[in-house]
């Protein structure tokens, strides 16, 4: 008797209690992506290339995918593709985009922007803000001396130095440039867009703006600038402080400048000895914001 009895309960309890919902197993397979990115350009080929780079939940691999297909929206660039990966886009938990050669490593080198997903959510929203990119430069300023020197004071014509003179003490102008990131290094430039193609003279990569360039050459002073043949008073041109992913400065002869400007400013037909050139901060035209979505 007591057997029918605990059979009659137990078969109660299974036809009032729906059976549990096994967990669902992550699916590995190709997947949509869409990144929207604003304050953005595109970049020479010669110059490397854009890469998104996902990392799952516990997995310490990284998934690549160079960003080779956009469309120009207004002021930004809309990135589209696929991507294949190990597991279902709810397992994606932070994804980076870099600045890589065209040969590049099994982890990112130079990242511009980090994003974090979260669990049931498709979509990631991106900053080269956060911590571990590229970073903020929105407060730097720096101002830019035409000295020599020389007994030719001509010269300064074609010199020009990121540094003050006070007394005739030379002395840094920057302010508020923090130290790049690992992987990224400060470019000075003069650009004269009356040339077609434009004209790109290079001055050097420097990490801190207290210091000479990362290859002095034709330095007078301690402070990154230099001297370099071709005249600095061309009204069309222009003097451009730009970070710069390592791998394209590793021979001191980049391709052009990044589209990443920190402080620019325009030269003029006229520079006297000991003139100076306060620089604009340009940063806010390039800092980037995106949003990144994976779906089936």
């Amino acid at each position: 008797m007591g057997g029918a009895i605990a059979l009659i309960v137990g078969g109660c309890h299974n036809a009032t209690t729906p059976p549990s919902t096994p967990p669902s197993t992550p699916t590995p397979g190709t997947y949509n992506y869409s990144l929207n990115v604003a304050n953005i350009r595109p970049l020479d080929t010669a110059s490397g290339q854009y890469v998104l780079w996902l990392k799952m939940r516990n997995d310490t691999a990284w998934y690549s995918k160079p960003l080779t297909y956009w469309t120009v929206g207004y002021g930004s660039l809309d990135f589209l593709g696929t991507i294949s990966l190990p597991a279902s886009p709810d397992s994606i938990e932070t994804a980076y985009v870099s600045m890589e050669p065209k040969i590049f490593s099994r982890s990112p080198t130079s990242v511009l922007m980090i994003g974090t997903f979260y669990p049931g959510v498709d979509s990631a929203g991106m900053s080269s803000s956060y911590s571990g990119a590229i970073g903020d430069y929105a407060q730097a300023q720096a101002t830019a001396v035409f000295t020599t020197k020389s007994s030719d004071t001509n010269r300064a014509r074609q010199e020009f130095y990121l540094m003050r003179l006070m007394g005739g003490v030379p002395l840094p102008s920057a302010t508020n440039m923090p130290i790049p990131p690992a992987g990224w290094s400060y470019g000075l430039w003069v650009l004269d867009s009356n040339f077609y193609p434009l004209h790109k003279f290079f001055y050097g990569a420097f990490r801190s703006p207290d210091s000479s360039d990362l290859n002095p050459q034709n330095e007078e002073y301690p402070f990154p600038g230099g001297y370099n043949p071709a005249p600095l008073n061309d009204p069309g041109a222009r003097l451009e402080v730009t970070l710069e992913p390592n791998y394209a400065i590793q021979t001191n002869r980049p391709n052009g400048p990044s589209p990443l400007t920190v402080l620019w400013g325009p030269l003029k037909m006229f520079i006297n000895f000991n003139d100076s050139l306060p620089l604009e901060n340009a940063w806010g035209s390039s800092a980037l914001q995106g949003v990144l979505r994976i779906s089936p």
